[in-house]
């Protein structure tokens, strides 16, 4: 029963993963764990690099707003941006099938530090 399909369902399953678990956490854990495959390495490459980003700023962000009392609704901001960017990987991922997608406005800033986090795990 462990035929194609099952590598092809493992593939999409992994894709979503990376993207719906604890980001950037997931995604790191997917980019191990598919480590065999090109095209979930590449995904979960994708989602660490953008989840990583947006953890970053929301940290900096914090401590901006901890330093100036008026800027405190930075990190809120923020944080709905990169859940609204989290919901569109998702969809995507979903979408993709296991296949490798682009993530649309953000990908080429990715592009530059996905084989960075892809060649990291070999």
């Amino acid at each position: 029963r462990g035929g194609a399909g099952a590598v092809g369902s493992n593939k999409n399953l992994y894709t979503i993963l990376a993207w719906a678990l604890f980001p950037p956490i997931g995604s790191l854990i997917f980019r191990f764990v598919g480590k065999d495959d090109a095209d979930v390495k590449y995904n979960a490459a994708n989602a660490t690099v953008i989840h990583g980003a947006f953890l970053i700023v929301y940290i900096l962000l914090w401590i901006i707003g901890a330093v100036t009392v008026f800027l405190v609704f930075l990190p809120l901001l923020w944080w709905i941006a990169w859940l609204i960017v989290w919901i569109i990987g998702l969809i995507m991922a979903l979408q993709a099938g296991g296949k490798r997608f682009a993530f649309p406005g953000l990908q080429g800033l990715a592009n530059q530090y996905v084989p960075m986090v892809e060649s990291c795990a070999k």
